[in-house]
This record gives C-alpha cells, structure tokens and sequence, in this order.
C-alpha cells in the first residue's frame, strides 16, 4: 500500500482557506509527506508527486475524483470546485529526499492531478519541487499534462534534462475545439498543447501524447485518432499511447449524468459499456488496439522504443489491471 502524505481525513481539518476564484475555492493542506511510495510491483514507477489535490480543468472523465473521497467529499463537482495546496511541497520533498535513497526509481508526477493547472500560476508548487530535483542526478521523472504552462519553467526543465533522465507527457484526445470545451472545461486548448510540446522538443526533452481516455461515441473515429497521431508526430513526440475510457464509481457519478445530458443518443452505448463494468468490452479495446498500431506505424512512431515506456505512461497504458491507481492518491 503507498505511503500517503500525513493528511488528516476532514476538511476542516486539513486546510484553511487562502483564496476564492469565481467558484473555485483553494484550502492549505499541510503535509509532511510529497514523495509518496507506490510498493505495488506492477508499477513502472516507485514513486508518485502530486502537488496538488483536485484540479480545476473540469474533464467530465477524470478518473481521480475518488482522491476527494479520502477528505470525505463526495460530491463528484467538489474535485473541480475545492482546490487543496500543499504549500510546504518543496520544503517536504527536499527533506524527504535527503533521507530517502530514491536511486533509480522512477518517480511520476502528475499522477491524480496536474500540475500545471490554473493554480500553478499563483502558487507554483510544481516549478519550485522540479527546481529542487534539478539540483539531483540521475533521476528519473516523468510528468504528466494538459497545460501549456509548462513551458514557464523551459529553464529548470533544461536543467533537469541535464543531470537526469526527463520526459513531458501531454494529455490530448481530440483536435476538435468544441468537443475539447465541452469534455475539458478549463483545459488548455488542443493546439496550444501542441505548440508547447513542439517548444519542449525543440529544447531537447523527450515529450509523449497520451491519447487517454478514448470515449466511444465521442472521441474514437477514425479520423479523429488519425488527426491526433498525426499532429503529436509533427509536434515532435516521441512517442504516443492510448486508454480507453474507464469509469470508478466516482467519476461514473459525473460522467454518466453528463452523458445523458448533452449526448442522450450515446447513453444506451455508454450504459452497455459501463453499466456493470468499469472498464469497457475486451473486443473494443482489440478494435482500438488494432487501430493505434496501424496509425503509429504509418506516422513513424518506433515501436523499438514501446519498452523504453516513460513511467506515467506505461501506467496508464495498463489501466486495465484492477486497483491500478490505489498507489496514486494525491
């Protein structure tokens, strides 16, 4: 089981207030622990950061509502809307790490939040934990994204990409501006993903697009996946991986309601898919496994590489196995 940090269960609890934007509120949380261990041995990571807790993007789909469930709330808008900063990050994380033999171990970050998202601007909690692991060798870190912030910290990224092993993994599931709107409320545009992935690759990172999740009916033509692989390619990825859509019952409760409001023709589908299950048939992710590889191969993404895998994204990749993300609490 990870080691979480030292958090207490209730909100009262846990933070006090620091701010209001629009309907967004954002509560200290104080922790002891940022470095947080993931012990199971189907991880290609042994390490998860997770800068804040709760993420203002909105997606419909976001698999980590859950994490609020460990602060006892339930309501599924409660992750968008309740933004928790943990302040002492940097702090946290350079102590830990000056007593903790890392080594080689793969650390992720990003893994139940992301963190770039809008409260990075204020509170910069990413850039002042990379700064500190710039100052280390031989790690190796993969971070996880749907902002184009993160080319804010170009500099401390260089640096890191000096002394260890780094790769930016952009989270990106469609080129359509209006379905991206409607999916991913206040994520950053598809296109200015793509820009800032171009920049980080012209500056010698390795960057990867996670086409994840793929929702049926909405984000799985075709063509659709095509516009992506081929977009990611001229960005400059390195490489590209894809998860179909699955659903904790947390996130279910946000997803499936906006289903059958604004795309009421999809629910049956989705009901079949998901009513029982949290993970879609097997012959749907064989059908998506069978159009991935022919559109890799055509864009000339290297298959050679598939085992050289960054860290969050092989994880993801393997969503399929039960209790995968129990190791990424936030």
């Amino acid at each position: 089981m990870a080691e979480v940090g030292m958090e207490l269960p209730l909100v009262s609890e846990t933070s006090t207030g620091l701010d209001t934007r629009g309907d967004v509120e954002f509560h200290e949380m104080p922790v002891r622990r940022i470095l947080n261990r993931c012990a199971s041995p189907r991880m290609p990571f042994q390490w998860t950061i997770n800068p804040y807790r709760g993420c203002e993007f909105g997606c419909v789909y976001c698999y980590a509502r859950y994490t609020h469930e460990f602060l006892e709330l339930r309501d599924p808008l409660d992750f968008e809307r309740r933004i928790f900063v943990k302040r002492m990050a940097a702090a946290a994380l350079s102590r830990e790490l000056s007593r903790t033999p890392v080594g080689d171990d793969a650390i992720a970050i990003g893994t139940a939040t992301d963190p770039y998202q809008p409260a990075e601007r204020r509170f910069e909690l990413t850039r002042s934990m990379l700064k500190v692991l710039a100052e280390l060798s031989g790690l190796r870190i993969s971070i996880t994204t749907k902002s184009a912030l993160i080319t804010r910290d170009l500099d401390v990224l260089r640096a890191l990409n000096r002394r260890s092993n780094i790769a930016v993994n952009f989270s990106l599931i469609t080129l359509d501006r209006r379905l991206q709107r409607v999916l991913e409320p206040r994520a950053t545009r598809p296109e200015l993903r793509l820009r800032a992935l171009a920049e980080l690759a012209g500056a010698g990172i390795r960057c990867n697009v996670l086409v994840m999740p793929v929702i049926p009916g909405l984000s799985d033509a075709p063509c659709s996946v095509e516009a992506v692989t081929r977009a990611a390619k001229a960005a400059g990825a390195s490489n590209l991986w894809w998860r179909a859509l699955f659903l904790r019952p947390a996130a279910a409760r946000r997803f499936i309601p906006f289903i059958r409001a604004r795309f009421p023709k999809l629910a049956s589908r989705i009901d079949a898919f998901y009513g029982r299950n949290a993970y879609p048939p097997r012959t749907y992710d064989e059908h998506l496994e069978a159009l991935f590889t022919r559109l890799k191969a055509k864009y000339g993404f290297d298959f050679s590489r598939e085992r050289f895998a960054t860290p969050h994204a092989q994880a993801i990749r393997s969503a399929a196995q039960p209790g995968l993300f129990d190791h990424a609490r936030g």
